[in-house]
């Protein structure tokens, strides 16, 4: 009855907590969940507002869209120059003007073939099976606006088949904040050039593009300088994709092994035009924008991956940081910086990562910076990174080169060794297994099976190696039911021979419950010697790319919930928009598995621990309502399978009557259906099969355990009873 009433009292509490959160709170207190950032403005900051202002005073000024490709910036009348575009009310203009900012307009050029489906204007291209990458440049800080992989059938778009997925650059971020980032992957900031350039820095100045000396390197290169106002330093960085060679296109699956197709190359030059000695840093940005696809529904979202190389200048100390963390040091100015060699740095998320791998001693701190932060949800934060160079020494009339590569694409464990950062393979715990049930499937799908089906398949080889456990457990549950009710005739008998409440009682209600106790618990162990297949699954199919968008039956992602139709509402604290039809269906088998396994109560606190469990089936469903759909799948093949396999269990299994002083006393069986069995003429016994040996063995081994435990309990009772009559 109190553990009733403590049940009571906690569901009541839970739900006045989640009315006052969900109800009260949003009336009462509106700005109660809205942080107060105070930020001091910078000099870039003011020199962008005095550029909207001037937007702002003069509507038809025609700011020109950066995404706008201008062929000839000298006939475009929305061209002022850089100068004209910070134009402000104080008359600060005129010392950049007298700086000799260089003036160059705003271009967006193409590396790799462009989409001909969303570019309608863009000719067909007889080189796109060529490229893996579709990268995106602007002459603002001469920087990476996007990259798309170009294979958009086996890597479309979220919810958008027929479309590139875009690794860099994605809008998610802008969409859920409501604001346009002004970071640009790669872009660089340089103290002693930006102090020159009034109110501008590197990376939203222009830069002028240079012709490459081969037009046919066109589509996979492109060159940008900037030359400073003081005529002292000038800049190159020279991008270039991999266009893949007619040999390369022949190899087998080329697309999930040639890593030099996902990677863009930079190469920054900074040139000293000085004939003395001058010293010069930069920081460059780090990837932005990889794409956070169905945030709601993953349990991923954006890390920041590094890999620090140790002491022997070899092995690989690799570490993340989550969003959430990054904009919680980042609100309390207590950002991380690393200083230690970096073999690698960049963002991942569920099906993608983009890491930049610097050259050798070219970087001396690296520090994590929130790039688009969303309130509501931090860890839905789109985030970054910066790489800062050491200084650097440069002679008179002299160059430093520096190189580094962004790899931007997909999670593949064939394409990650080899970089190497196989932390971002991140299976948990249970790598070993989940790496095995992504073979298997492969294996499957391989045969020519859909994703779908390779999942059933699946299910079926894991559940048939675990024979041997499932029937131990179904022993054990069967052994369960049959002493059920010996041990409530036990009870009984106790309540009447020494009353409710007595020692003796107790006593007698203790061994009970440890005896019942041991059996149950045998029964759930093979059910823990499962867990780590179970989450080796619920790891492996909700982190394996080609499942990603991977259609089966009505549902069009594997990877995600099955979606049957979308709600005209959202359900309130829950947060529901879809209503999805798999979770309901495994939590219902789950529920029938439970009342098919689950033995009677010996008592009334076994009976509420079993209301207890029959109401975790609903919380269940709705933990798993937003699991993905092939997750769901095997949650249905596999109790689909326990329920056909204990079935077939009981009705295989042979009754054999338990022998013993205390069980024929008790038990229900009558004494004409024991004479009946009796005088029945035995059946001749088959030959066991070398499965059914097995099983044989390990139902006999838990007869025996049973026999020994009842027959310790007989004695114990026969000498009981003994002691009483000498003492009588």
């Amino acid at each position: 009855m109190e553990q009733r009433r403590f049940l009571v009292f906690f569901l009541i509490s839970m739900a006045v907590w989640m009315a006052w959160i969900n109800l009260a709170v949003p009336v009462l207190f509106p700005d109660f969940n809205k942080p107060v950032v105070k930020q001091q403005k910078t000099v870039e900051d003011k020199g962008l507002e005095e550029t909207a202002g001037a937007e702002k005073a003069d509507p038809n000024s025609g700011a020109q869209d950066p995404t706008v490709e201008i062929t000839n910036p000298a006939v475009d009348p929305t061209n002022k120059g850089e100068t004209d575009t910070l134009k402000g009310a104080d008359g600060l203009p005129a010392k950049v003007a007298e700086r000799n900012l260089p003036k160059h307009p705003t271009l967006s050029l193409l590396l790799g073939p462009a989409d001909s489906d969303q570019e309608k204007e863009a000719p067909p291209n007889e080189h796109a099976e060529e490229f893996f990458l579709a990268a995106r440049l602007t002459t603002e800080g001469a920087s990476i606006e996007s990259i798309e992989l170009t294979d958009k059938d086996r890597y479309p778009a979220f919810g958008r088949r027929g479309t590139r997925v875009r690794v860099i650059g994605s809008e998610d971020a802008r969409t859920r904040s409501g604001k346009k980032t002004r970071f640009n992957t790669f872009s660089i900031q340089s103290p002693q050039i930006d102090k020159l350039l009034g109110g501008v820095s590197l990376d939203r100045a222009n830069w002028e593009v240079v012709p490459q000396a081969d037009p046919a390197s066109a589509l996979r290169a492109a060159t940008f300088r900037f030359l400073s106002p003081d005529g002292q330093w000038e800049l190159i960085k020279h991008f270039e994709i991999k266009q893949l060679t007619l040999d390369e296109l022949k190899q087998d699956q080329v697309g999930k092994t040639l890593l030099e197709g996902y990677e863009l190359k930079l190469k920054i030059t900074i040139k000293n035009l000085m004939d003395e000695p001058q010293s010069l840093s930069y920081s460059l940005q780090g990837p932005v924008g990889v794409p956070l696809e169905d945030a709601e529904n993953s349990y991923k979202h954006r890390d920041v991956r590094m890999g620090f190389l140790r002491d022997d200048g070899s092995s690989i100390d690799e570490n993340k940081k989550s969003a959430a963390a990054t904009v919680k040091e980042e609100k309390s100015n207590k950002s991380e910086v690393w200083k230690r060699g970096l073999k690698y740095i960049g963002v991942d998320v569920l099906y993608f990562a983009a890491l930049v791998l610097p050259g050798a001693d070219q970087v001396d701190s690296v520090k994590p910076m929130v790039t688009n932060e969303f309130l509501l949800h931090p860890e839905h934060s789109d985030i970054s990174v910066q790489l800062t160079s050491p200084k650097l020494e440069i002679p008179g009339k002299s160059e430093i080169v520096h190189e580094y590569t962004l790899y931007a694409g997909p999670k593949r464990e064939e394409l990650i060794k080899q970089i190497p950062a196989m932390a971002v393979m991140d299976y948990g715990w249970f790598d070993i297994i989940c790496r095995g049930m992504v073979w298997l499937l492969n294996m499957f799908h391989g045969l020519g099976l859909s994703y779908g089906i390779a999942i059933i398949c699946l299910t079926v080889l894991v559940r048939t190696l675990l024979i041997p456990i499932s029937k131990l457990q179904a022993g054990s549950a069967a052994k369960m039911k049959e002493l059920t009710p010996i041990l409530q005739a036990k009870q009984k008998e106790a309540e009447v021979k020494y009353g409710k409440g007595s020692d003796e009682y107790n006593k007698v209600l203790a061994e009970s419950s440890k005896e019942s106790l041991g059996h149950m618990m045998s029964g759930c162990l093979p059910a823990f010697l499962q867990l780590p297949i179970f989450i080796a699954l619920y790891r492996s199919i909700g982190s394996y790319i080609d499942l990603r968008m991977e259609p089966f039956l009505w549902f069009e992602n594997l990877a995600s919930p099955d979606a049957l139709y979308k709600f005209p509402f959202t359900v309130p604290w829950l947060g529901w928009t879809d209503f999805n039809l798999l979770p309901c269906i495994s939590a219902g088998l789950m529920f029938a598995h439970q009342k098919l396994t689950m033995p009677p109560p010996t008592n009334e606190e076994q009976a509420q621990q079993q209301k207890m469990m029959s109401w975790m089936m609903l919380v269940m469903g709705a933990m798993f309502f937003r699991v993905p759909s092939g997750l769901c799948l095997y949650f249905i093949a596999t109790n689909i399978w326990s329920m056909t396999e204990r079935t077939l269990f009981e009705h295989w299994k042979k009754k054999k009557p338990v022998v013993t002083d205390e069980g024929s006393r008790i038990a229900s069986n009558s004494a004409s259906d024991v004479t009946a069995s009796k005088k029945e003429k035995p059946k001749d016994p088959e030959k066991p099969t070398a499965l059914g040996s097995l099983w044989d063995r390990l139902q006999k081994s838990a007869d025996s355990e049973f026999h020994s435990t009842r027959q310790l309990e007989s004695n114990a009772a026969n000498r009981d009873d003994k002691k009483k009559k000498k003492r009588t």
